[in-house]
């Protein structure tokens, strides 16, 4: 199938499940959960899912996550099918994805150079 339609249909699974870990799943351990995007294979047959936490990322909070995911990961499945006219309805796997943490540390790192590099700097002095 083509690109477009891949993309269609990863969009679809992004958006059900991110309503679904919004408005259905009453477990505690998704309550912080947020969908960053899907990757569907070739054959559709399997969809990771890559999700970050909203509000700190310490391990404990991402394992609890993943378990509470991967318990609701049936139901999921289920209205993913409700959804998708495919033959074979993708196996949902969840990933955490921890490119917004490296982000947000090098950001850190930045904005403590630059404030290092203003107080390192005399009053009234012009680099030049």
């Amino acid at each position: 199938m083509s690109e477009r339609i891949k993309g269609r249909i990863e969009q679809t699974i992004r958006q059900t499940v991110a309503s679904l870990i919004m408005l259905k799943v009453k477990d505690p351990r998704v309550a912080d959960v947020s969908i960053l995007r899907v990757d569907v294979s070739k054959d559709y047959s399997i969809a990771k899912i890559y999700f970050n936490l909203i509000g700190g990322s310490e391990p404990e909070k991402v394992a609890e996550a993943e378990k509470g995911l991967q318990s609701s990961r049936g139901y999921m499945r289920m209205h993913v099918k409700k959804h998708l006219k495919l033959r074979v309805i993708p196996e949902l796997v969840f990933k955490y994805d921890s490119s917004l943490d490296r982000a947000m540390h090098l950001e850190e790192i930045i904005e403590s150079i630059h404030t290092e590099d203003e107080a390192g700097e005399p009053e009234g002095e012009e680099q030049g």
